[in-house]
């Protein structure tokens, strides 16, 4: 690795180690870390005692309380009692980590002993910190206390990390480092939405395979990810590396072609702020999902899609966490696009009273990160029924535009038709399109397709080609979705008058 792709790698390390010290010195007495990368919040909190220059202590039940340095715990404190009186009775300067300390917050006798400590814990340079899944103080502690979430690995730490790991790897391994400083950086982004442990086993994985590090192992990276964020369930990573043709929608190409590069530092530096998203909504099977993963792979940008059905949990706040934690990932993947698909799924205005407010929250968490996010994360949310639909999602400042997505016209069913012979090796010449788009009124372009996927079945059953005939006669025995729900298109073609932009 040569010595200017070294320094780069350096970084400077994200701010999370400066929050948590700005907390512990604005004298919150204890703060509740939300995180599984315990190794990583000893570390930050290792800087901020060190910049302290008060002692870290951790403690777990195991182990009971253990300064940083010393092999030896302190005497008889695994028990939480008797840990909490030592830390009272100590009343020494020093940071705390209490390790997976929540589940000891049911015992009522044990928060009221907690409540006792927290006085002593209130001047400068003295801090408890509890951390673990789901940790939540009780009512009881009050303001008393801080959340605080640890945000995952920034770019900067990322590029950090890729250095120690090739660094370790080619003095105890003899691992070949075979990428240019230009391809460690697009490694780094590649890298973006793991946790440090993620990051460290995927590049160790990368170079044991074949005792290198090269551009080839992108793949490997992406399949990662892939994997990492598929354990979740919240959040997929979606792969665009092959751009799949859309018919029609040339307003909403138009409008998405002007914003291409507004993502980009230069567009920042011109004095632009970075889009926010749109919304697409319209009848179903017209296109809408599919523009989403071709805005990705045209703005040459990943593609994660959140299912917010997904995100319901039957234990109580759960729901929530998993928004901010999709979320959190997104922003931390920046530039990203983040596609919502069938948004009204998870935020839907019926929910009520019915899910104990539930949806209302979910809704206020989603609705306040879309307005106030400072990451660049391009939002294509997608939506068929516009009924359950919230106002306070459609107001201006959500989204940059809603588009309505209609069925398509007889010179766009003409276009689709072409693409989806074309795509399964039929010459569309040999077809006659204007009659086809005719006999196809009131298609989805999802709906055109089947009808050719339709077509071919039946050719290959009866032993020859697809011709113009066989495909004539799917197209007129199909009912389409305009007629069986005819209704339901006609209201949303009504609502979107003077709502939406025409994507056409």
């Amino acid at each position: 690795m040569t010595r200017a792709l070294d320094e780069r790698l350096i970084g400077q390390g994200s701010d999370s180690a400066r929050d948590l010290e700005l907390l512990i010195r604005s004298r919150y007495p204890v703060v509740a870390v939300d995180t599984l990368e315990e190794d990583r919040l000893l570390e930050l909190l290792g800087r901020v005692a060190r910049r302290l220059d008060v002692p870290l202590y951790t403690w777990s039940r195991t182990q009971g309380l253990v300064r940083e340095g010393k092999d030896q715990p302190t005497y008889d404190t695994a028990d939480p009692f008797k840990m909490l009186a030592h830390l009272e009775a100590a009343d020494v300067p020093g940071v705390v980590l209490l390790a997976d300390f929540h589940p000891y917050l049911e015992d009522p006798l044990l928060v009221r002993k907690l409540r006792e400590v927290l006085p002593a814990f209130t001047n400068d340079r003295r801090a408890l910190v509890l951390s673990g899944h789901g940790v939540r103080l009780p009512p009881e502690i009050g303001k008393q206390g801080v959340p605080y979430r640890l945000s995952l690995p920034d770019l900067d730490e990322i590029r950090a990390e890729l250095r120690e790991v090739v660094r370790t790897a080619a003095r105890e391994e003899d691992v070949r480092i075979e990428i240019s400083e230009a391809e460690a950086d697009g490694m780094a982004r590649e890298l973006q939405g793991l946790t440090r442990d993620e990051i460290r086993r995927t590049l160790r994985r990368a170079m044991v395979a074949d005792g290198r590090l090269t551009r080839a192992d992108m793949d490997l990276i992406r399949a990662a990810k892939r994997e990492s964020l598929g354990q979740t369930g919240l959040l997929e990573f979606i792969p665009t590396d092959e751009l799949e043709p859309v018919g029609g929608m040339g307003a909403l190409r138009s409008w998405l072609d002007k914003r291409r590069n507004a993502l980009g530092e230069e567009a920042r530096d011109f004095g632009l702020e970075p889009p926010r998203g749109v919304l697409l909504m319209g009848v179903q099977g017209c296109g809408k999902s599919l523009m989403a993963r071709n805005v990705a792979a045209e703005w040459d940008l990943p593609l994660v899609r959140l299912d917010p059905g997904a995100l319901y949990d039957k234990y109580v706040g759960e729901t929530e966490r998993n928004l901010r934690q999709a979320l959190d990932t997104a922003d931390a993947m920046s530039p990203v696009v983040l596609w919502v698909d069938e948004i009204e799924k998870g935020f839907a205005r019926d929910g009520g009273e019915a899910d104990g407010g539930v949806s209302g929250r979910l809704l206020g968490t989603f609705l306040t990160w879309l307005q106030e996010r400072e990451s660049r994360v391009f939002v294509v949310a997608t939506a068929n029924d516009v009924d359950r639909l919230p106002p306070e999602l459609l107001r201006k400042g959500r989204f940059d535009e809603i588009f309505f997505v209609d069925l398509p016209g007889a010179s766009e069913r003409r276009d689709i038709l072409a693409l989806h012979l074309a795509r399964r090796g039929r010459d569309p010449a040999q077809f006659d399109l204007d009659q086809l788009a005719t006999a196809s009124e009131g298609f989805s372009g999802s709906e055109l397709e089947q009808a050719i996927v339709a077509g071919l079945y039946t050719a290959f059953a009866d032993g020859t080609d697809l011709d113009h005939e066989t495909l004539v006669a799917e197209i007129e025995s199909a009912v389409p979705l305009s007629v069986t729900l005819a209704e339901r298109v006609e209201t949303l073609r009504l609502w979107a008058k003077g709502r939406a932009v025409p994507a056409a």
